[in-house]
């Protein structure tokens, strides 16, 4: 039995940018038991901070009790179950976190003897029905919540050296350099980012703030129907940190703010394809519902200096151009040419990573450069269908199969990545290879020929080709 009947319209919004619909049902028929009404009216309550175990199978009335409590900007957290169905999970999990939840997926079941904790309260199982506890005993389970769900904090960390770039393929690389750098900085932090949720980054942060670093924050007020706004903001603002949304003009139609860029004291930009939350950065328990992401550090002195530029820009609301950014692949400005160019230009391999395909003609291009002789590979991003409809990149996977080209879904993670290896040369960035990804979004990506950063992305490539 299909433990969540979700809409093929969260499957969508899931494929254009990372999040899904607040339309998607969040629950099957599953009915709400006397435990859930006991949660949803305990989480009401809730103004700080609200753990929830969701059962196997949680209703659609307690999931959206934990959503709204996130809208609320209460700091919001679920551990939940896996027991087989990958599709269902994985979309629960995808919505949870996109509507600002921070949520694990696990094959254990801890914390059985918890239903949920709220501010100073928890409630718990007591013979056929539940019960509050207060004071110290909640304050004991709302520590087991935390030691479970928050992840180390590695010790602050230097730049990377000057004039070089680094990969780092997530979730092999974890968030720790991440949480380091933020934690080792002196000066200033300029943070734009789609989605925030992770613990460890959120507190490096806030002490980076309360060090009189001077941190900015830009994030993404609507993730695709949903969002994670509020709560994360809020948690910043309080902590000292400067916080507003990204630029209104990408926060039309289904427009966004997708890019995912940090500059660090002025002298090193990292950015990545992957949000700064649990599923991108390696911390769910069970790693199939970990993305497959990148990171990389950049500290070249120009580069370094454009992002910069480009921050302030997106700060100030100021437009941009592609002549002032030509070091970046950047949507709306440039990347679809930059992008179309660097396929075009593949004469020996091009292989291809995307979460979402289904650009015609960049498809048209893969196609072309299979005819030419080029070794062309494609990993896409699964995305179930629900519903009957065929999964999300089916049709561009069925259009390059038939072409002769090597493609599939990938599995062994949920594939986040946006990468091109060609050549000798390679693409990373946020860009989707959709018409918001590649037109009309806030999207940064770079175009690299270092040496060890190709081989290292060739080699990626290959273990999750197999």
């Amino acid at each position: 039995m299909r433990r969540f009947a979700l809409l093929l319209i969260g499957a969508l919004a899931v494929a254009a940018c990372g999040g899904s619909s607040d339309d998607a049902a969040m629950g099957d028929d599953a009915e709400v038991t006397a435990a859930d009404q006991a949660v949803i009216a305990l989480g009401a309550t809730s103004t700080r901070a609200l753990f929830v175990r969701f059962p196997e199978r949680p209703s659609k009335e307690l999931s959206q009790a934990v959503i709204d409590a996130a809208k609320r900007g209460v700091d919001t957290r679920v551990v939940m179950t896996s027991t087989g169905s990958f599709d269902s999970s994985w979309m629960m999990q995808q919505h949870l976190e996109s509507s600002g939840v921070d949520v694990d997926v696990r094959k254990d079941k801890p914390l059985e003897d918890v239903l949920a904790v709220a501010d100073d309260t928890a409630l718990v199982p007591s013979g056929t029905g539940t019960k509050k506890v207060t004071g110290a005993d909640a304050a004991k389970l709302a520590k087991r919540f935390t030691d479970l769900l928050d992840g180390s904090t590695p010790r602050p960390g230097a730049l990377a050296a000057k004039n070089t770039v680094t990969l780092h393929p997530m979730p092999e690389d974890s968030r720790d350099r991440i949480v380091s750098l933020f934690g080792g900085a002196k000066t200033s932090i300029d943070l734009e980012i789609y989605q925030l949720q992770d613990r460890g980054v959120v507190r490096a942060l806030i002490a980076a703030a309360g060090r009189h670093v001077k941190v900015r924050v830009m994030l993404e007020p609507r993730t695709v129907g949903a969002e994670n706004f509020k709560a994360v903001s809020k948690q910043l603002t309080d902590g000292g940190v400067a916080v507003q949304p990204t630029p209104p003009a990408f926060d039309t139609s289904h427009n966004v703010d997708h890019a995912k860029l940090a500059v660090i004291d002025g002298a090193e930009l990292i950015f990545g394809t992957g949000n700064l939350v649990r599923s991108g950065l390696g911390g769910a328990a069970e790693t199939n519902f970990d993305n497959r992401d990148f990171w990389v550090e950049d500290t070249r002195a120009e580069n370094v200096k454009a992002a910069r530029a480009l921050f302030d820009a997106d700060w100030a609301r100021k437009a941009t151009s592609a002549a002032d950014f030509d070091a970046f692949v950047l949507t709306p400005d440039n990347a679809e040419h930059k992008i179309s160019d660097l396929v075009d230009a593949a004469r020996q391999r091009l292989f291809v990573y995307n979460q979402s395909l289904s650009d015609d003609t960049l498809v048209t291009k893969l196609l072309r450069a299979k005819q030419r002789g080029v070794d062309v590979r494609v990993l896409l991003g699964y995305q179930p269908g629900f519903g009957g409809a065929p999964p999300g990149n089916q049709a561009a996977l069925d259009k390059l199969v038939a072409g002769g080209v090597k493609a599939d879904f990938l599995r062994k993670h949920y594939l986040h990545a946006k990468a091109i290896v060609s050549d000798d040369r390679a693409y990373i960035g946020s860009q989707n290879f959709t018409n918001g990804g590649l037109r009309n979004n806030r999207e940064l990506g770079e175009i690299f020929d270092d040496h060890d950063l190709v081989t290292k992305l060739v080699s990626t490539f290959e273990s999750d080709s197999r």
